[in-house]
């Protein structure tokens, strides 16, 4: 049977301000939530039930990660340059961390095996570390918390293509990263520029083996499963997708952003796309026709900038979450998704390999209308 996105838990009253970050741990067992607020929240998706609260006082909670393959590690990046690594231990947890960047903010990490990448403005760094030093006390509710500084060692620096005409006056703005097995590298580093493109970096030779240049702003960037493909936010009209090995044009999704970096990710294995929405609609589009798979209503004036998507392929169980903005007097709240069968699809035909794709549910013309119910239920 054909699936669609259903609305099952709404993750409210903690954050009370903008939702800047989500991430699904390795198993789609725990959501973490980051916040303007200063404070991360971990829950459970099966039973929508806060586990843990860490408070990290005015810093605000910019970029999550969880160190896959562990279910209870995770790394976030911090407004003040430091990256906070999180052990979970069932009711104790650890934060250890370091100064990964001077002056500016952590917006972006990325990880492979042992290997974090922190993006911060104009920086990109590459990092290993182990072993820990002095502890520190921090304050966290649902939870016993200690600090300490850990053992960061620095392995590179991605320094940013060169200027061309049209943006040699621009400042430089890392907007996204991302790890790929690509043709130039089995170790494929992807970083995207707000104003200068994309730069595809070896890390085993440490070097930029391509770049794609990109006629628009780049808001966020996404890479395929399988590292074919690329799709881009492009911060005013919606989303381009490309072809990475020869970084061609495929398509674009019309989807107004007005200027902000509205985010975008593959998700069902590189089948279809999920976007971020400033007027309360996020979608999902077919990433071979770009036709319109789905909608996850939201309420009209909500501005969504967080999204993350989860697959559990062994479970069959496919997860979204998505986090608001904090507007007029309104707490940033999440919101999962959660895909279900349905039973009736009228005059729909469809061909439906069950996991390989949301969906592979193909259509002959159209999908069905998924204009979501938001009760619940």
């Amino acid at each position: 049977m054909p699936l669609q996105y259903k609305l099952y838990h709404r993750l409210e009253e903690e954050h009370e301000d903008t939702i800047t970050s989500l991430a699904f741990s390795t198993h789609g067992t725990f959501l973490a939530v980051g916040s303007l607020d200063g404070k991360l929240s971990l829950w459970s998706t099966l039973s929508g039930r806060k586990l843990h609260v860490v408070v990290t006082g005015n810093n605000a909670i910019l970029s999550i990660i969880w160190m896959t393959p562990s279910e209870n590690h995770l790394l976030c990046g911090l407004a003040n340059g430091v990256v906070i690594s999180i052990h979970i231990q069932s009711d104790c947890v650890t934060v250890t961390g370091f100064a990964a960047h001077s002056s500016s903010p952590v917006e972006y990490l990325a990880v492979v095996d042992c290997v974090v990448v922190t993006g911060a403005r104009s920086e990109v760094f590459l990092w290993s570390h182990e072993g820990t030093g002095t502890t520190f006390l921090c304050f966290c509710r649902h939870a016993a918390l200690s600090w300490s500084l850990a053992n960061w060692t620095q392995l590179a620096q991605v320094l940013p293509p060169p200027s061309i005409s049209v943006n040699h006056q621009s400042e430089v703005i890392v907007t996204s990263l991302a790890w790929a097995r690509t043709k130039y590298s089995e170790r494929t580093l992807l970083v995207a520029y707000l104003h200068h493109g994309i730069l595809l970096w070896d890390a085993i030779k440490a070097k930029m083996v391509h770049f794609v240049y990109v006629k628009t702003l780049v808001g966020s960037m996404s890479v395929s499963h399988d590292g074919n493909m690329l799709v881009v936010s492009n911060v005013t009209s919606g989303f381009d997708i490309y072809h990475l090995n020869d970084s061609s044009l495929d398509g674009s999704v019309l989807q107004p952003s007005n200027g902000m970096l509205v985010p975008v990710t593959f998700i069902h294995e590189g089948q279809a796309i999920l976007g971020g929405s400033m007027c309360g609609k996020v979608q999902i589009w077919d990433s071979t026709d770009r036709s319109l798979l789905g909608t996850l209503i939201h309420d009209a004036e909500d501005v969504v900038l967080s999204i993350a998507a989860h697959v559990e392929s062994k479970e069959d169980r496919f997860l979204i979450a998505t986090g608001t903005c904090s507007l007029e007097g309104r707490r940033g709240r999440v919101q999962l998704w959660h895909a279900v069968e349905v039973e009736d699809v009228g005059e729909y035909e469809f061909r439906f390999v069950r996991f390989r794709s949301f969906l592979a549910v193909k259509r002959l013309k159209t999908m069905i209308p998924m204009e979501l119910d938001r009760s619940g239920g």
